[in-house]
């Protein structure tokens, strides 16, 4: 079983995670002497952005990295964390964003009241291009009781859900995590590290988190979701 981080932001010069080279092959070896054996590479894609355009650039950006010292790295997979609009599903090239060679693709939710035009555009994305979107740091989104309605929608749908590491670290927001399991809302694990500091990598802190508060040996369930997915493979959310 492999285990991976399943969304970072570690590619130099993409968005507003790694700055530099350095920085990014710092945080990668920091990742390796925390057991991370695969990377998800996902940086912010935005509306405004030419796919294409986005695309050359990441590539460049990991031949930087590898550059850098690859060999002391994990395994890195690019992917995009890629912003919600109406209008994503009629995007030419819109699967490029895809994690590599699957049908997975990480979706970033307006950070706005939620409406069902959402769960339209989520429902296009896999009628008209085949793409199983996951839904990035779910536990970002607890929504007050003005919408409350939707974040249940979401979680009646069976969705494919990411929460970052972080919210293992915090009481108030790990009980929010208990609540989406409680739910068999929580799909994969990822640390969403964008520097060295205020968003580090913390991905040992998640682990021992959930194999010391959580039962059922949550960890290595999570790891087994993201090993499927890089492959490929159906995964269902339910993890008891």
């Amino acid at each position: 079983m492999r285990t991976v981080d399943f969304h970072t932001h570690i590619l130099p010069g993409i968005d507003d995670g790694a700055a530099d080279v350095e920085t990014a092959r710092k945080l990668l070896c920091s990742q390796k002497q925390q057991g991370v054996d695969v990377v998800v590479a996902t940086p912010h894609c935005y509306k405004h952005q030419s796919y294409r355009a986005f695309v050359e650039k990441r590539e460049k950006a990991l031949q930087q990295v590898m550059e850098s010292g690859g060999e002391d790295f994990p395994e890195i997979i690019l992917g995009a964390e890629v912003e919600l609009y109406c209008g994503l599903s009629e995007r030419q090239n819109v699967r490029k964003l895809c994690i590599e060679n699957t049908d997975y693709m990480l979706i970033e939710m307006p950070f706005t009241y939620w409406n069902d035009w959402f769960y339209d555009e989520l429902d296009l994305l896999e009628s008209r291009h085949g793409i199983k979107p996951i839904i990035a740091h779910l536990d970002r989104y607890i929504p007050g009781s003005a919408q409350i309605r939707y974040f249940h929608k979401m979680l009646e749908r069976d969705a494919l859900i990411q929460i970052n590491a972080g919210a293992l670290l915090r009481f108030g927001d790990r009980q929010v995590v208990k609540k989406l399991l409680a739910q068999n809302a929580f799909t994969v694990l990822g640390t969403d590290c964008h520097d060295l500091k205020k968003r580090n990598c913390n991905f040992n802190a998640a682990r021992r988190v959930l194999q010391s508060r959580f039962k059922g040996n949550l960890f290595e369930k999570l790891m087994e979701n993201a090993d499927r997915i890089l492959q490929n493979q159906p995964v269902g959310r339910k993890l008891d």
